[in-house]
């Protein structure tokens, strides 16, 4: 009983290490510049795929913001996109949290 108990405590002391470090860790972002000309196809297919799919997640997030902006929605792995015709769903592969 005590072995859980002391795996359980483990368990909580590391999860509070954890949150005081993010609390002092600034996010960061990045410009970067790729050269299209040296990809080869499936890095080019990639890379679109990855924009659309943030194009997706962008859209259906700002869609209703109030309901969908939350910790849940990274970790999402379909979206519902507005098609001129219809609502479609579509599979989140590329992204990740």
């Amino acid at each position: 009983m005590s072995t859980v108990l002391d795996k359980k405590q483990k368990i909580k002391e590391s999860l509070k290490k954890t949150k005081e470090k993010r609390k002092n860790q600034t996010p960061k972002v990045y410009q970067l510049k790729i050269s299209y000309s040296n990809l080869n196809n499936q890095q080019k297919q990639w890379l679109e795929r990855v924009f659309l799919e943030a194009k997706w997640l962008y859209n259906y997030t700002i869609a209703d913001i109030h309901n969908r902006l939350n910790p849940k929605t990274e970790k999402l792995k379909q979206v519902e996109i507005k098609t001129p015709n219809r609502f479609e769903t579509r599979e989140i592969t590329c992204l990740s949290s």
